[in-house]
């Protein structure tokens, strides 16, 4: 089993950087990072990002509410196109709720 997160480790961070440049606030937001993170993210450069892939295991975990996480799963298992809509509407409630935990 091939367990080598390492690019899309890459390829987050670089989206995440990338969001940080267009709109720091909103990308605090959005990662539901503080401020001062979102910072940081804007100094990495490519050798910087480049350097990650010698990690192999996950950086980035489900960190929203594992209930939502749960409805989606099992929605998404079922078969249930009526409640991952309703599931994935809900997505940006949740994570603007976590934002703002973070960023308080």
């Amino acid at each position: 089993m091939n367990s080598d997160f390492s690019r899309l480790n890459l390829e987050y961070l670089i989206r995440a950087r990338d969001l940080a440049m267009a709109d720091p606030h909103r990308a605090g937001a959005i990662l539901g990072i503080p401020d001062v993170l979102t910072g940081l993210l804007l100094e990495l450069t490519p050798k910087m990002l480049a350097s990650l892939t010698r990690i192999h295991h996950p950086l980035i975990t489900p960190h929203r509410d594992l209930l939502w996480w749960s409805r989606l799963l099992v929605a998404l298992q079922d078969g249930q196109p009526g409640e991952i809509e309703m599931v994935m509407e809900q997505a940006p409630l949740i994570l603007g709720t976590t934002a703002e935990k973070m960023n308080r």
